[in-house]
Order: structure tokens, then C-alpha cells, then sequence
């Protein structure tokens, strides 16, 4: 695991929207093709109100089922005692590769009390959760791949090992930022260097959005604008 950035840098990061986040990362030399975002067919947030949420990932492999299922943790350690293994703020995530069909979700209101507790602000999964009012009422939340009415069984598979969900390879201690619009990875590297390149990118659209407005508006004063971009 990479060192973790200080937190109040990584919580600074909340003052942007995600679509921002990226906006920083391309000023800051990230390929567009290197930009990591989730999926968004495969992960959507369920709770828009909620706003946005960055943390560390604590990760986890599941697999849902319809019949039989085992609770018991890999490693002889309780099954959400890896959550603890990365710094605040938290994320988890968790990667289903069971049978998505029936009726199985992930987590709902109880799960989300429990990660709560262990200081998670959030949490990512491929697969269905339940108990959408619930989770807003205490704060959790949550990306997946849709609600789901629950039932079945959740095996824990792997915890604390790389996973993949929407495309997106994901280690513990990740950093992951996501809003109503979606979920990406930031760099570790780059975290404290964001603020000041999300900033001077709104500058620059500012003046575009402001000449688009003007009287005296034409695609030459449009174009202008995009090239004087301080």
C-alpha cells in the first residue's frame, strides 16, 4: 500500500464534484485514457442527496447467493475487521462474483450501521443493495449497481486483496472520489496538487462560459477564450 496522503488534503477534495476531480487530473498531465472512473452501467450512486464522499478503499470479494452460503471469514479474522486496516476516512468496496439473479443484495441498513461505525462514508459494490431511505437516514452512501429487495446469502470470499468493479482495478488504500455522477481512483500522488489545478481549470471555463454569454459573443472570441488557457 502506498503512504497515504495527509487527511485534511484528502477531505479537502470533497469541496469539488468528481466531474471536477477529473478536470484536475487531465491538467495535471493524466491521459485521458488513464483516467480510472467506474463504469457507469456497472455502478451508480443511489443516494444523490447524500453528496459526495472520498476515502480510502477497504476492500473485499463476495459472492451472493440464492441457496446454502457461509459467513465465516478468510483467515480466521472476523469478517470486517480488514476494514480497519486502512487510514479515514473509509470506502468499502466490494466486489460481487456470485449470481447477481434473485434475490440478493449486498448490504442494506444494518451492514451500512455497522460500516458506518468502523468510520466507512461510503460504499461501492457491482451488486444490488436494499434499504435506500435507511442508509440516507444515517449518512451511508452508497454506489452500486442498483437497488434490489434482498434475501439470499453473501459468502465472503477474499478480504483485503485487490478487486475490480466497473473496469477499475482497486487496492486497499486507494483513494476514491464519487458523486451523483459517478466514482473515480485519484492518484495518491496528485492529491495535494489537485485543488490549485481543479481551480485554475474552472478559471479558464469561466471565461468561456462568460464570453458565451456576452452580447458580442462569436466562435472567434469562443475559441479565444479556450486558448488563453492560464
Amino acid at each position: 500500500m502506498s503512504a497515504s496522503p495527509d487527511r485534511a488534503a484528502v477531505e479537502a477534495l470533497l469541496e469539488f464534484s468528481t466531474p471536477s476531480i477529473l478536470n484536475g487530473l487531465k491538467r495535471l498531465g493524466v491521459h485521458p485514457a488513464e483516467l480510472e472512473s467506474l463504469d457507469r452501467n456497472v455502478v451508480g450512486c443511489t443516494s444523490p442527496v447524500l453528496g459526495r464522499r472520498v476515502g480510502f478503499a477497504a476492500t473485499r470479494k463476495v459472492a451472493t447467493r440464492r441457496a446454502g452460503g457461509s459467513h465465516s471469514a478468510p483467515g480466521g479474522r472476523r469478517p470486517d475487521e480488514h476494514v480497519l486496516d486502512v487510514p479515514e476516512p473509509r470506502i468499502l468496496v466490494a466486489e460481487n462474483v456470485g449470481d447477481w439473479r434473485g434475490p440478493v443484495c449486498i448490504w442494506g441498513e444494518v451492514a451500512a450501521s455497522l460500516y458506518t461505525a468502523l468510520g466507512c462514508t461510503a460504499g461501492v459494490t457491482n451488486g444490488p443493495v436494499r434499504d435506500i431511505d435507511e442508509m440516507e437516514a444515517i449518512g451511508f452512501q452508497t454506489f452500486a449497481n442498483g437497488p434490489g429487495v434482498g434475501g439470499g446469502f453473501v459468502d465472503i470470499l477474499e478480504t483485503g486483496e485487490p478487486v475490480q468493479i466497473g473496469g477499475v482495478a482497486i487496492r486497499p488504500g486507494d483513494l476514491l472520489h464519487g458523486d451523483r455522477h459517478g466514482m473515480v481512483k485519484v492518484p495518491l500522488h496528485l492529491v495535494e496538487q489537485l485543488p490549485d489545478a481543479i481551480r485554475d481549470h474552472e478559471q479558464t471555463e469561466r471565461r468561456v462560459i462568460d464570453v458565451c454569454r456576452s452580447p458580442g459573443f462569436t466562435l472567434d472570441s469562443y475559441a479565444a477564450a479556450w486558448a488563453d488557457n492560464r
